[in-house]
Formats: C-alpha cells, sequence, structure tokens
C-alpha cells in the first residue's frame, strides 16, 4: 500500500526518505558546541545540553531547500539532550519524529512528541525540548513572513498578529493525516527527477496547499483575531453599507455587490451585521424596501398593490402579501382600500 495513502500514515513513513543523501548531509559532528552553532545557524543561536552521556557523541544533519518558504530537515542526536532555543521569533516549526520520542514544553503546553503526534511549534512563546537519544525528526522550517502573508490572502482583514497554532499535531486526526500526506509527496517529488512539483509555479501552488492545511485544519487562534478585528471596523464598514443601501433599494442587490463596495469580504459583512444589528445584509434590505412598500401604499393611490410590490423589488405577490400582513396586521389591498376610501 502507498503509504502516502495510509490512513495510518505518521513519522515512522518518513524514517528512510531518499531525498536525503550525503550531498544535502550538512554536517555529521561528534564535538556538542560545534553541533550547537551548526544548527543554531539554520535555525537560531539556543542552548543545548547533554542529559547524561552514555557514549560518544554524534549528531547529524540534512537540510533541503525547496523553490518555496519551507525548508525541510532531518536530524538527530546520539544521546539525550535538553534545547532551548525559547522564542521561535521568525519561523514556524513542524517537528516529526520518526522513532523515539521527545518531551515539548511550549508556552503552557507539556506533551510527549512521537511518530503519532508531531509538534507544531509558533513564533511568540518561550520553547524548550528534551530530545531522547537516537530520535531522528524529520523538521519542516517555515517563514513567518510567508505564512502571514498566505494568511492575508486567505484571511478576511488578518493583520500582523502571529498565528498560533496548537502545538500538539496528533495525526489520528483527519485533518493532520492530511496535512502528512501531503508532506509525504512533497518527499517524493524533491527524490524524483522531473517531478512535475519542481516546477516553480507547480510548487507555488502546492505549497499553498501545505499552508490551508494548517490554517484550515490545525486549531489556532485565527478565529479570535478576525472577531477582534471585526469588532473593531465594523461600526464604519455597517454604516457605509446602510447607506449604500438605502441610495440604491431600487436596484438589484446581492451580497456579494455589498461586500464589494464596503471593501471587505462576505464572511466579514455577516459578521458585522450580526453582531451589530442582528440580521443579516439582505433582511436588512429587504426591510427597508417593505418599508418603502408600506410608505407608497398609504401614501400614493395611483399606484396598484402590483406596481408598489414591482418598484421595490418584489415579484412574487403572493409571498408579498403574507410576509407584508406579518408585518402590519393586514393585507396590502386591505391598506390600500383603506387609504383610498
Amino acid at each position: 500500500m502507498n503509504s502516502a495513502n495510509s490512513p495510518n500514515i505518521c513519522g515512522r513513513h518518513f524514517e528512510n526518505e531518499s531525498v536525503f543523501q550525503s550531498d544535502n548531509l550538512l554536517f555529521q559532528c561528534h564535538d556538542p558546541n560545534e553541533t550547537c552553532l551548526q544548527v543554531g545557524h539554520i535555525f537560531k543561536p539556543h542552548q543545548l545540553k547533554i542529559i547524561q552521556q552514555k557514549a560518544d557523541f554524534c549528531a547529524s544533519m540534512h537540510m533541503i531547500h525547496t523553490m518555496g518558504s519551507i525548508q525541510i530537515c532531518r536530524l538527530t542526536y546520539s544521546e539525550d539532550v535538553y534545547i532551548d532555543p525559547d522564542d521561535l521569533e521568525q519561523f514556524y516549526l513542524i517537528q516529526i519524529p520518526t522513532k523515539g520520542y521527545a518531551e515539548i514544553q511550549y508556552a503552557s503546553h507539556k506533551f510527549i512528541s512521537y511518530a503519532q503526534v508531531a509538534s507544531l511549534l509558533s513564533p511568540g512563546h518561550a520553547l524548550q525540548m528534551r530530545w531522547h537519544a537516537n530520535t531522528p525528526q524529520l523538521i519542516v522550517k517555515i517563514a513567518k513572513d510567508d505564512l502571514h502573508f498566505h494568511c492575508r490572502q486567505h484571511l478576511p482583514h488578518f493583520q500582523q498578529q502571529s498565528l498560533i497554532f496548537d502545538p500538539k499535531l496528533d495525526f489520528s486526526r483527519p485533518s493532520a493525516a492530511y496535512f502528512l500526506q501531503l508532506l509525504k509527496t512533497l518527499m517524493l517529488a524533491l527524490a524524483t527527477e522531473h517531478h512535475p512539483l519542481q516546477h516553480p509555479f507547480a510548487f507555488k501552488q502546492f505549497e499553498s496547499s501545505l499552508f490551508n492545511a494548517l490554517i484550515y485544519g490545525q486549531c489556532n487562534n485565527s478565529q479570535e483575531l478576525l472577531q477582534q478585528n471585526e469588532k473593531v471596523i465594523s461600526p464604519h464598514f455597517i454604516k457605509r453599507t446602510e447607506a449604500y443601501i438605502r441610495d440604491h433599494l431600487h436596484e438589484t442587490l446581492n451580497v456579494e455587490q455589498l461586500a464589494a463596495q464596503a471593501g471587505i469580504s462576505v464572511r466579514t459583512l455577516f459578521n458585522g451585521f450580526k453582531n451589530y444589528l442582528g440580521t443579516t445584509p439582505m433582511a436588512y434590505l429587504k426591510e427597508l424596501r417593505f418599508e418603502q412598500a408600506h410608505l407608497e401604499l398609504m401614501n400614493n393611490e395611483y399606484l396598484s398593490v402590483t406596481d408598489v410590490a414591482f418598484k421595490w423589488g418584489f415579484t412574487h405577490l403572493g409571498r408579498f402579501s403574507q410576509e407584508y400582513k406579518r408585518r402590519y396586521g393586514q393585507l396590502p389591498s386591505n391598506i390600500r382600500k383603506q387609504h383610498s376610501s
């Protein structure tokens, strides 16, 4: 069975990746201090301590540069080590043990990472780790600026606040397993000469799929950030949309047009109307049209009920009469008779 399509895909499926060869072996080192410098050059300066040395120390690291903002590494320490990089600052880090395990302390989270549960570490919080001996980890490094740029394209009003993920990437969950399947496909592409994903345009599209798998599949604070931003800007765009609706009541309007004129997404428009007016944009539009139709029926005896309904955008006369009675207690024809007499 193709492991990328297996429902039980986990870190073990990456234990013998053919893409890691001698030409991308960054270092193989027996000196802990030199190892710390080499790893720090790729990621960031950090503390590295051997917890209890039982044999000669050895560390090795492979690294692959992709055509996008992703770097992929495989890093192994022969002894139990304590690693303290503190805040990652400028990048996100996904660490997938292919065997063995590591202990992760990230912000208020403490958990064991192994082949079934990877760590997805965001900038903005303190991080300390204990990697146990001979625990090779597949590491995916994603530049913070590139992921945030992607978020701004997909999430309305996403600003520069740091996107913070739940640090436990559990591959028993379908969304996390989907991300791992994509990663497995990428590893195969990087190891295959003339693979379509080695074309820059194709890779860019694939990288977008990887990012989407994370931001839509892994719990994060984007919803909270969006709600905060929407509450700040809602009064402005609601007033602008209300004014636009009143000025164009005779015209055929839809929610996409209203969102476009306000310069926001449809989702943000719906949320703003719900939070501040307790209704939807199209329901608000309908109420204004009923108000105008009601005034017209009472004050303009030269227009028939049909003329008034059509004038204000109600093309289904039976439904117009029923909804009018629900609002004003009488059928529009009765209102017309009363005011005509």
